[in-house]
């Protein structure tokens, strides 16, 4: 087999040639794309149906079963009555709670049942659209988290970060399927420019996350604080373990750390707990809407637009934008060493055949620059909490001392206790092409709150450079 798909290597600029990467939009309200269209025109285009034959056979050769039910029994499941729904004791949810072969401590307590009766019994729409999203992207968490030594559980931490929304943007400006801060992004090596944001790629920031998890032990060594600096910072964990007597322990610091992350680590156990068990619950998968399929790299060395590729594989532009949400304004920039596209593996052979044609859109004619990072800012006022020096300012904004001392007139790096500087900070790009509006539009993005709600995705997710 290994044999049978080697023509295929060049083609792929990452190690693992087929990626699978099933992909579907993330509302029940999205129209099946027209996948016979678009196969058909590139097999009509391919140049030879030997590859194109191979091709297709890779299409489906690592492709999952999908798993639903039917609109009706779907409606049903999530309008179950009350007294209709499983009911479980405390000893059996217990008891549930030690069968799931989970690292991370699936501790039962008041604040974990809370949440379970809301994703279990209330929630059941989001939980359906859970499950189908898990068919797209458990594939990719898993062997990356894997791959790296991080508990695979962690794979359920993007229904609390984003509901699986790899454009979701917080009002504090977290962007993607696992929430990265700007600051915290850059940190962890991820690509953020005015034509890329790699918090948005479901691999990049998955790798980017697991590396962020593991450094985050690596400090506290307990996975429970762990996900508490996730989401707060290290700098409110590291506060609340010093007013909590120095010990290192969720529970104990959990009244000194902010009201979203008390409900944090609660609400984590209760998503695991759930999608563990969605069947004693008579919960069932909403339909994913788009295909499964196998998808990979193809190597663009010029700048191009999307609806140009689009035009010339015979593959929709919104298909095509869904498949790479990292890129922001539907246009592949130019890189000294060329950007990885993602693009299912039946489209390979007519890449290859017409790349010279794909490399030259009339559209971007210019001189190749590779993008400046994004320049976007923002004005802030920031109080100088005890013991603060300038240059721990300076890294917990990502700015440096000296435009510090620019922006406030200082003559010197001395600060006192509440001082109130004026900070000009990044600010999170909101710009869009019109396709990336389209690929990503009606989506039912929504996301459990600390006080038992679900609501818009939102995030008071802190930089997490901050007390590293």
């Amino acid at each position: 087999m290994n044999a049978l798909f080697s023509h295929l290597k060049p083609l792929a600029m990452r190690t693992n040639i087929f990626r699978t990467i099933v992909v579907f939009l993330f509302a029940t309200t999205f129209t099946r794309p027209a996948y016979s269209t678009s196969v058909s025109t590139a097999d009509s285009l391919c140049i030879d149906p030997i590859i194109c034959q191979l091709d297709s056979m890779s299409l489906s050769l690592l492709t999952r079963d999908k798993f639903f039910v039917s609109d009706e029994e779907l409606l049903a499941s999530i309008n179950m009555p009350y007294d209709f729904i499983p009911k479980y004791t405390e000893a059996e949810i217990k008891e549930k709670l030690k069968l799931i072969p989970a690292i991370v401590p699936m501790n039962y307590n008041q604040h974990v049942r809370t949440f379970i009766d809301l994703f279990a019994y209330r929630k059941r729409g989001l939980m359906s659209r859970c499950l189908a999203n898990s068919q797209i992207y458990f594939p990719i968490f898993e062997e990356i988290l894997d791959r790296k030594g991080v508990p695979v559980e962690f794979k359920y931490l993007p229904i609390v970060e984003s509901a699986f929304n790899p454009i979701a943007v917080s009002r504090v400006g977290a962007t993607g399927l696992w929430q990265f801060m700007y600051g915290t992004g850059q940190m962890m090596g991820l690509n953020i420019n005015s034509y890329i944001d790699e918090r948005r790629d479901p691999i990049r920031s998955t790798e980017a996350a697991a590396d962020y998890l593991l450094k985050l032990n690596d400090k506290y060594g307990d996975w429970h604080l762990v996900l508490a600096a996730y989401n707060s910072g290290p700098g409110n964990v590291n506060k609340a373990i010093a007013r909590a007597g120095g010990v290192k322990n969720f529970w104990a610091i959990m009244n000194y750390l902010p009201a979203e992350t008390r409900s944090y680590v609660p609400t984590f156990i209760a998503a695991v707990y759930v999608m563990e068990n969605y069947k004693d619950y008579k919960l069932v998968s909403a339909e994913p809407k788009r295909e499964l399929y196998a998808i990979d790299t193809v190597l663009v060395t010029q700048k191009v637009s999307l609806k140009h590729i689009s035009n010339i594989l015979g593959i929709a532009e919104d298909e095509l934008q869904f498949l790479n949400p990292a890129i922001k304004i539907g246009v592949v920039p130019y890189t000294q060493n060329g950007y990885a596209l993602n693009l299912p593996v039946n489209y390979f052979a007519i890449f290859e055949a017409r790349k010279e044609e794909i490399m030259n859109d009339p559209t971007q004619q210019v001189a190749n620059v590779e993008p400046a990072p994004v320049a976007a800012t923002k004005t802030i006022y920031y109080k100088v909490k005890k013991n603060e020096t300038i240059a721990k300012v300076a890294s917990k904004h990502g700015v440096s001392v000296s435009s510090i001392k620019r922006w406030n007139r200082l003559k010197s790096s001395y600060l006192y206790t509440g001082q109130k500087l004026k900070l000009v900070v990044a600010a999170p790009s909101s710009a869009v092409s019109a396709t990336y509006a389209q690929a990503f539009s009606n989506k039912i993005i929504e996301k459990p709150s600390s006080n038992g709600t679900v609501a818009v995705a939102d995030s008071t997710k802190k930089d997490s450079n901050t007390d590293m």
